[in-house]
């Protein structure tokens, strides 16, 4: 498989597997969208089907031929499989706009497939199931801790005043 960089206009002719692992895994647990099209080059069939979802886990792998998987998180029977793509085109060059990537191939046919896949940040409701402490930020949580601090130490320096035993005289202590 052939990938080329938009950022610099680089190609690299040969990816290895864990490059390709490493490149996609940055959708891992992110909403993507996604477009997967086919089109006939001497005829005016053409096929899209387009959708929305959060990644749960890629799978690359290549044993006969190159196969890529992506699993939505939420739907298990969901998936979009790549079968031997000829080439990755990645798009990065402006950070703002999200990351993209691109897989094509053209069958001895004259039939071009083309799979579409771009970031489009975090997924809201998984935001609303993390844990309070996953949520603050590292100055926010310096100052909590400074806070759990102190209000341990006057907890001690009360106790450390209290009276040793408490006697009970007519049912009041």
């Amino acid at each position: 498989m052939k990938i080329i960089y938009t950022r610099g206009n680089r190609t690299e002719t040969l990816a290895s597997l864990p490059t390709v692992r490493k490149i996609l895994h940055r959708f891992v647990a992110r909403r993507v969208f996604y477009e997967i099209s086919s089109r006939s080059k001497h005829g005016h069939e053409f096929f899209s089907a387009k959708n929305v979802f959060t990644v749960g886990s890629i799978e690359v792998s290549n044993r006969d031929y190159l196969t890529i998987l992506f699993f939505d998180a939420d739907h298990h029977a969901h998936s979009i499989e790549i079968l031997n793509p000829q080439t990755m085109r990645i798009y990065d060059e402006l950070p703002g706009r999200g990351f993209a990537v691109s897989f094509a191939s053209e069958s001895s046919d004259g039939i071009e497939s083309r799979c579409y896949v771009r970031d489009e940040g975090d997924d809201e409701s998984r935001k609303a199931d993390r844990t309070a402490l996953e949520q603050i930020t590292l100055p926010e949580l310096f100052e909590y801790l400074e806070e759990l601090a102190t209000s341990d130490a006057s907890a001690r320096d009360r106790q450390s005043h209290m009276p040793a035993r408490l006697e009970v005289v007519d049912g009041v202590g």
